[in-house]
C-alpha cells in the first residue's frame, strides 16, 4: 500500500491522500485549500495525479477543506464511487452549493475563473454512495470502513486494510470531548500506520464549564452596554453547538432577553439537517430531544435566510447577538457586520473557531487594530475575545488520549491537518509518550506499509 499526501501536510487546509496498490487508486478527501489568495491559486492548480485515474474517494466529512474540490474532480474526469457516511452526503450536498454560490458573487464583477460550476457540483452529488459506520466496503485489494470520528454530523475517520496485511487510519478530523450533542469518538483498531490531524496539536482547550461562563458573560456584558455581539461561526456543528448553549441560557434564564440572529442560510440548512439525524446524538441529547425540547430553538432567535432578512438586522435596536459565517471571516455575510461593528468599542466579536494562517479571523485575533474588510479600513475598536473549548477539533491532550487507548499502538505515526509548528510539536509529544517513530510529512511526501 502506497500512500501520498497532497494537501493538509504542514497546513490545515487542503486535505487530500492518495492510497494506491497493484490493483486500484483512491482518494483520501480532497479539500480545498482556504485561508489566503495563495491558497485560492493552489486549487487551481492541476491535481498532481490524473483524476481519470481515481477509482473512488473516500470523503471522511463535509467540511469544504475535506470535499471542496470534488467538483473539480468530476469535472478533470473522476467517475468513480464517492464514499461517505449518509449525513455527510447532505451537508457536502448543501457545502458544494454554497461554495458555487459564494465564488459566482465573488467573481461575478472581477471576471476570474470559477473553480467548478453548478453543473459539475450537480455530477459530484449523483456520484456520492451513503454507508453507514462500520459496514466494510470492499474494493480492488482495499477494504475500509468508517468509524466516528465525534467532529460534525457524521465524521469519520477512516481505517483501511489491503488483502488482509498494511493496515493504516486515517483520523480525518477528530471532535472535542465536549460535544454536547454527538456521540464521542470511537476507539482505534489495531493500525500499522495512523494519519492523524494536528489542528490543536500544541495547544489546550479550556473545560466546557469555562466556555459556558465566558459565552454566558460576554453576552450579559453586550447587553449591559448596549452593544452587538458577533460571533463568526462555523456552519456545519460549530453553529449547532452554540445554539444548544443559548438554548440552555434563554430557557433557563440566565441571561437577559436578547434579539439572537442566526444569519446563514448555509447554517439554517445545516441545522435543518442535524435535525433529521437524531439517531447520531450522543444519549443525554436524544433524550432531551424525545422529551419534546427542541434543542436548537429558544425565544428571541431569528433565522435570516434571505439577503433582505439579513439587511433588516441592520435595523434591529440594540444590544443584539449576531451569528454568522464564515467563520474565519474570509467571506460571507460576517463581513458586512463587521463593516458594520468593528469600529464600535461597545461591541464585541467572540472567535470560537481556528483561524488559518493569512485569514482576517487570524488577523483579528492576533490583535492587529487596522484592516481591510470589503475594500473599507477600519480602525478596530471592537473588543476581540475567543473561546478555543468551542472548537470541533480535539487538543493536544485528547489527541494523545484517542491514541493510547487504541486497541493496539500504531507502528508509525503521520501528525498532518495542522501548522508546521502544531503538527511538529504532536509528532513529539507522541515519541516521547509512546515511544513511536512519528513524523511531520510534506506535500508530495509518498510511504509504503
Amino acid at each position: 500500500m502506497k500512500i501520498s499526501f497532497h494537501g493538509a501536510a504542514r497546513e490545515v487546509t487542503g486535505s487530500c491522500f492518495l492510497v494506491e496498490n497493484d490493483d486500484c487508486r483512491v482518494l483520501v478527501d480532497c479539500g480545498m485549500h482556504q485561508g489566503t489568495t495563495v491558497a485560492d491559486a493552489e486549487n487551481f492548480k492541476d491535481f498532481p495525479f490524473d483524476p481519470k485515474t481515481v477509482d473512488a474517494v473516500i470523503v471522511t466529512h463535509a467540511h469544504l477543506d475535506h470535499v471542496g474540490r470534488l467538483p473539480k474532480l468530476v469535472k478533470e474526469g473522476f467517475k468513480g464511487k464517492i464514499y461517505a457516511t449518509p449525513p455527510t452526503v447532505e451537508l457536502a450536498s448543501v457545502v458544494l452549493k454554497d461554495a458555487e454560490q459564494v465564488m459566482e458573487d465573488a467573481y461575478r464583477s472581477e471576471y476570474r475563473p470559477k473553480l467548478f460550476e453548478s453543473a459539475d457540483v450537480e455530477k459530484t452529488e449523483k456520484l456520492f454512495k451513503a454507508v453507514d459506520y462500520s459496514r466494510k466496503v470492499r474494493l480492488d485489494g482495499l477494504t475500509f470502513r468508517f468509524r466516528d470520528a465525534g467532529h460534525i454530523l457524521g465524521s469519520a475517520f477512516v481505517e483501511m486494510e489491503e488483502n488482509g496485511r498494511a493496515r493504516a487510519a486515517f483520523s480525518g478530523d477528530l471532535g472535542n470531548i465536549h460535544d454536547p450533542i454527538l456521540k464521542p469518538t470511537a476507539q482505534l483498531a489495531a493500525q500499522d500506520v495512523l494519519l492523524i490531524e494536528s489542528t490543536y496539536g500544541n495547544r489546550l482547550h479550556e473545560t466546557v464549564q469555562d466556555r459556558s461562563k465566558q459565552l454566558k458573560q460576554y453576552i450579559i456584558n453586550t447587553i449591559k452596554r448596549a452593544g452587538v455581539l458577533i460571533i463568526p461561526a462555523f456552519a456545519i456543528e460549530r453553529t449547532q453547538v452554540l445554539l444548544f448553549e443559548l438554548n440552555h441560557l434563554v430557557e433557563n434564564r440566565l441571561i437577559p432577553p436578547v434579539d439572537i440572529f442566526l444569519d446563514s442560510p448555509m447554517a439554517i440548512k445545516a441545522t435543518e439537517i442535524m435535525q433529521d439525524f437524531p439517531q447520531y446524538y450522543n444519549q443525554t441529547a436524544l433524550q432531551q430531544v424525545c422529551s419534546g425540547d427542541d434543542i436548537m430553538v429558544f425565544p428571541g432567535l431569528e433565522k435570516t435566510l434571505t439577503r433582505d432578512d439579513s439587511k433588516r438586522i441592520n435595523d434591529s435596536p440594540r444590544p443584539k447577538v449576531i451569528i454568522a459565517g464564515s467563520g474565519m471571516m474570509n467571506g460571507g455575510r460576517i463581513l458586512h457586520h463587521l463593516v458594520r461593528y468593528l469600529g464600535d468599542a461597545r461591541s464585541m466579536v467572540l472567535i470560537i473557531g481556528y483561524q488559518a494562517s493569512g485569514t482576517l479571523g487570524r488577523r483579528l485575533y492576533n490583535g492587529d487594530k487596522h484592516v481591510e474588510v470589503l475594500s473599507e479600513r477600519i480602525n478596530v475598536k471592537a473588543e476581540i475575545k475567543s473561546i478555543g473549548a468551542y472548537s470541533a477539533h480535539a487538543d493536544q491532550k485528547q489527541l494523545i488520549n484517542w491514541i493510547k487507548q487504541a486497541e493496539q499502538l500504531p507502528k508509525h505515526v503521520y501528525c498532518t491537518h495542522g501548522e508546521e509548528e502544531a503538527s511538529a510539536s504532536l509528532a513529539t509529544r507522541i515519541n516521547e509518550e509512546f515511544g513511536i517513530t512519528a513524523d511531520v510529512p510534506r506535500i508530495g511526501d509518498t510511504i509504503i506499509i
